[in-house]
């Protein structure tokens, strides 16, 4: 892909729309997935996808090739859903049978007490997500959500992998300590 990638990039530098159209297909999902990590709003996160493949579009003419593309375009998603939840200011909610997330399977987790038990955690996961630091946050949604390696998300944030590993470290840890009296719940039930 690195060779088409560039071909690509090239075009769009050209203001070539259907190269656009191509790497818009190629990356527009991993784009909600970051957008909808941050803002946990469906409609905003397909709004903030949109804003940023327009950005891109204005600004690949700047993209130099000393990162990877995707540390540039995710940079870009990131900064643009952070952008949009701070004009937003309003509580979001993720929800996990969303886009391919969570779904029950088996036919007790389908009874409404267990769906109820769930959304209940859910709940309380999000509440707890939204309490850490931007950046704690920002790094768990790539390392969990995106799966980036901590290079990855070194290179995405502008830092080092050391620091990566430290807000990872500290969001674990924070999220841990919302979440014990939880987890508590759940062993006693």
């Amino acid at each position: 892909m690195k060779d088409r990638e560039a071909e690509l990039i090239l075009r769009c530098q050209q203001g070539d729309h259907e190269a656009l159209k191509e790497i818009f297909n190629e990356y527009h999902k991993r784009v909600y997935r970051i957008a909808y990590g941050v803002l946990r709003q469906r409609e905003d996160a397909l709004d903030v996808v949109q804003e940023v493949f327009i950005k891109l579009f204005r600004s690949i003419k700047n993209f130099k090739g000393k990162s990877a593309f995707y540390t540039y375009l995710y940079r870009l998603a990131m900064n643009t859903a952070i952008d949009q939840s701070r004009r937003a200011k309003k509580a979001a909610f993720l929800s996990l049978d969303e886009e391919g997330g969570y779904q029950p399977s088996d036919r007790d987790e389908k009874r409404p007490d267990h769906i109820l038990a769930r959304k209940e955690m859910e709940g309380k996961v999000r509440w707890a997500i939204d309490q850490l630091p931007q950046d704690q946050k920002t790094t768990l949604i790539y390392r969990e959500i995106e799966e980036l390696s901590y290079q990855e998300i070194a290179g995405a944030m502008g830092c080092s992998v050391g620091t990566v590993m430290s807000r990872l470290h500290y969001g674990r840890k924070k999220l841990q300590d919302l979440l014990k009296d939880v987890m508590k719940e759940r062993v006693v039930k």
